[in-house]
């Protein structure tokens, strides 16, 4: 038994995972993350001023820390360009300032295994996802519209040495459920919340920018297990299903704090495991892997995608414009994070694989299912042992009732848009750690089936593949 436990997870005698642990730096970042250290289990960093711009800042940090504060800071700079195809060629600015205060209760009066967060944002900029390409996917996680906002308010507290950590307050998900660490890497803003959430949740639900009030409880019962489960209101910003109004204007604080709506559950389990102990036995390069199974279920009421409230086909001109409304709604997905290959043991030379696939209803969600993959090579540039290269694809499949909807509309002549297409996107990007606080991330992508229609709804044109060209930087102050 030992030996398989040895196999399964090459840190158990070392301890073993802990469910309480302090946010990482980058966890506030909806994309362009940077790879976690390249282990067998999730290992959190110790703190490090010189992986920051004002180090010390003249001493104030580590006074801080030892009354159990820390304070942190990162400013996202990005610049895009519609070089091709889409509905208006040209450049557009995105940005994000974000700030982190933290307070350990344990450092600050004795308390152990307490953590209260706070955090808020800056975002600013425009869109080149709906003012220049018509895409549904966004080409960037920062590309959300403007605001300046809180975005997360809670405490968490440790049980059972650590084993369990239950958080309280407004709480965002996208920092910890449906994550796969090599797809967050990625700039488009699907690969970190997916477009099967972003556009069949109420303002695609607690995820960045967004929180919402709830709990969150993880536990490890063993060392290569994380169960995790957390139950939040489902609408964010209070707003209707549809909306001419965008999230961040309906909240443009983040202190809306809603209660109306439904209810949003929300479990995942995450298995940790060496690959390469299973294939090579000891001695062999590790190759860590992170498989994960979750699902969701909202309580909230969701439209109907092809009929209105009367029962009539929403195409028709007839048709009240009012869908059809159904009670509850679900989704399904599986993530894997898994290294293929090391130079030698202790390499930070890699490759690693992710894939991410969700599947839910087909009558009230746009997206029935979606599909994610790709592969990350660290540290294999010469002379740059921190750079990342990555190449991932991804696509959404519209439901049965949004199909037919469409079907309706060409029939009926109240459509310009045609019948619908899956729109697919590539990205190829490079992150190369300039400095230890500066990061620089060229980004190419591409996109087929733009806007997800045969024609532009406004002018039944067709719309040209779409090529983008972007650069980000990330500097931690």
């Amino acid at each position: 038994m030992a030996g398989v436990l040895a196999m399964i997870c090459p840190l158990t005698a070392g301890g073993g995972v802990l469910a309480a642990t302090t946010p990482q730096v980058t966890d506030i970042l909806p994309s362009g993350v940077p790879l976690p250290p390249p282990t067998p289990m999730e290992v959190q960093p110790p703190e490090d001023t010189g992986s920051e711009l004002l180090g010390e800042a003249a001493g104030a940090r580590p006074w801080l820390a030892r009354h159990g504060i820390r304070i942190n800071m990162q400013d996202v700079e990005e610049l895009w360009g519609l070089a091709a195809g889409g509905l208006h060629p040209g450049p557009t600015y995105d940005g994000m300032t974000a700030m982190t205060v933290m307070f350990d209760t344990q450092r600050g009066f004795g308390w152990p295994n307490g953590l209260l967060n706070v955090s808020a944002l800056q975002i600013r900029g425009r869109s080149l996802t709906s003012e220049r390409l018509g895409a549904v996917n966004a080409v960037s996680g920062y590309d959300v519209g403007r605001s300046t906002r809180l975005f997360e308010l809670w405490y968490g507290q440790g049980f059972f040495a650590n084993r369990l950590d239950v958080r309280v307050g407004s709480i965002d998900l996208d920092t910890e459920f449906l994550v796969s660490q090599n797809a967050s890497f990625f700039l488009n803003s699907s690969f970190g919340w997916p477009l099967s959430t972003s556009s069949n949740l109420y303002s695609g639900g607690p995820s960045w920018p967004f929180s919402a009030l709830g709990v969150r409880a993880k536990w490890a019962p063993i060392a290569p297990l994380v169960l995790m489960g957390a139950v939040t209101d489902d609408n964010p910003t209070r707003g209707p299903f549809y909306s001419n109004e965008a999230p961040t204007q309906r909240d443009p604080s983040g202190t809306a704090f809603s209660t109306s709506g439904g209810t949003l559950f929300i479990g995942e389990a995450q298995f940790s495991a060496d690959l390469a102990l299973w294939i090579a036995g000891k001695g062999a390069p590790s190759l860590p892997g992170t498989w994960k199974l979750g699902g969701l279920y909202d309580t909230g009421r969701f439209p109907d995608q092809r009929y209105d409230s009367h029962g009539g086909l929403l195409a028709s001109p007839d048709s009240t414009g009012q869908p059809l409304y159904h009670h509850d709604n679900w989704m399904m997905y599986v993530v894997a994070d898994q290294m293929i290959w090391r130079a030698v043991p202790g390499s930070s030379k890699t490759i690693s694989l992710f894939m991410r696939a969700t599947a839910n209803d087909g009558l009230r969600n746009r997206y029935s299912t979606e599909i994610q993959g790709g592969l990350t090579l660290d540290g294999l540039v010469p002379g740059r042992t921190d750079d990342t290269i990555g190449l991932a694809w991804g696509t959404g499949f519209y439901g049965s009732r949004a199909i037919g909807n469409a079907h309706d509309a060409v029939r009926l002549g109240t459509s310009l848009a045609g019948a619908l297409k899956p729109e697919q996107h590539i990205e190829a990007t490079y992150q190369a750690a300039v400095t230890p606080y500066l990061i620089v991330q060229p980004d190419f992508q591409y996109f087929w089936h733009v806007g997800g229609t045969s024609f532009n709804p406004e002018t039944g044109r067709s719309i040209d593949n779409g090529v983008v060209l972007g650069v980000n930087m990330t500097t931690t102050f």
